[in-house]
């Protein structure tokens, strides 16, 4: 049974993820794995941020804003969707270097920016639409961490 808040949360899905390195989509069935164990899903979350910090190309207010995010990360959703004026509070920056760091997140294929009514990935985030900021290559470690 789909749950309400997951009924158009087309990025969960049913068959193989095609490069799931490089993808924000997750497998409905390792989405499923974690539902009763979100303190795990939390755990291997944590792993991918590390992985991601790591990265010299990113600047600070990147990596924060991508802090932010993973601190903000729901299982129902298997997704990140506040809005980037949210994200500016929690992090104590101005809302327009959070939309420029998450434009960088973006073109690093770190994250994907997704409307969850249209099956639509965005190249920038905008104004408007319920937004979703997907983890780029966490289905692929949640896949190898489950085995």
């Amino acid at each position: 049974m789909i749950r309400k808040e997951q009924q158009n949360v087309w990025w969960i899905v049913a068959g193989e993820v095609e490069d799931p390195q490089h993808s924000g989509l997750v497998r409905l069935g390792v989405a499923r794995a974690y539902k009763d164990n979100f303190a795990q899903l939390r755990q291997r979350v944590w792993k991918w941020y590390r992985k991601q910090a790591g990265r010299v190309e990113l600047n600070a207010g990147a990596k924060l804003v991508l802090w932010a995010m993973v601190e903000r990360y729901r299982y129902e959703t298997m997704s990140s969707h506040d809005a980037v004026s949210y994200y500016a509070r929690m992090v104590g920056m101005n809302r327009k270097s959070v939309g420029r760091a998450v434009q960088e997140l973006i073109e690093h294929n770190i994250i994907w920016c997704v409307l969850e009514d249209e099956k639509v990935r965005l190249r920038r985030s905008k104004a408007g639409g319920r937004k979703h900021f997907l983890l780029v290559g966490l289905g692929n470690l949640l896949i190898k961490e489950d085995t």
